[in-house]
Parts: C-alpha cells; structure tokens; sequence
C-alpha cells in the first residue's frame, strides 16, 4: 500500500503543470490603489496601457489582473504574479513601469502593497482571449 501511495504522488507530481513547482520562488502581491476621482479615466487608460507592455515584453511579469470595485471605482486592487523576487526588481527598472509610475503620481491618493501566499490558482484556458 505504502508503494502504492508513493508511486500515486509521482504520477500526479509529474501530471502539476510547471509552474505549479516553481511556485515557491514566485512573487505574488496584492495592490489595493485609491485614485483621485478627477482622474479615474486616465488611471485606468494608463494602466492598461502599463499592463499590456508588461505582459508582452517581460517573461518574468506572470499576471498583472487590475480591477476596480463596482461601488467604489476609485478603489483598484491589482494581481500581481512574478516569476522571482529579481524579476519584480527587474519589472521596477522597465521603462513602461517607470512611465506608469510618473505618470499617475498625482492619481494616487493611496497605494498598499500586500505581499501574499497563494492557496490556489484556477482559470480556465484561454479566458481573456478575443473570440
């Protein structure tokens, strides 16, 4: 039984998806943003924009899932997943990074940075695609 078990939890070690291992070296964070309602839309415009040339340009950018609450839009709260602590440290140097963070400096009236362990991820393939 005991080998049983043993060779059970290799077979689904080996089915885990990669990243699922290399989830210990991940950061992940939560931002919670409080914008100046006299610039929600261009927070929102310079976001996007941010998190598009991220994703596209740095491997080391896993999720950046930004939202804001429906009855209090100028609260955003903002996923963060990064491949290393190096490649958030890495992200703070890009020059998109440095031209969202100049730029909505006097946006932000409030900004918390709370780092996380995740418990569990789930999305289905796909989600975000145009069809």
């Amino acid at each position: 039984m005991k080998i049983f078990l043993i060779s059970l939890l290799l077979v689904a070690g080996a089915a885990m998806p990669p990243a699922f291992g290399q989830q210990k070296e991940w950061m992940v964070r939560v931002a919670k943003i409080e914008i100046d309602s006299a610039y929600l839309e261009p927070y929102k415009a310079a976001i996007r924009e941010h998190t598009r040339a991220a994703i596209a340009s740095e491997p080391g950018v896993l999720t950046l899932y930004a939202m804001y609450d429906k009855d209090h839009p100028t609260r955003v709260t903002v996923l963060e997943i990064y491949a290393s602590k190096e490649a958030y440290q890495a992200h703070l140097k890009t020059p998109h990074f440095q031209k969202y963070k100049t730029g909505t400096l006097k946006m932000v009236k409030s900004l918390q940075l709370i780092d996380v362990d995740p418990i569990a991820f789930g999305a289905k393939p796909d989600i975000f695609e145009k069809k």
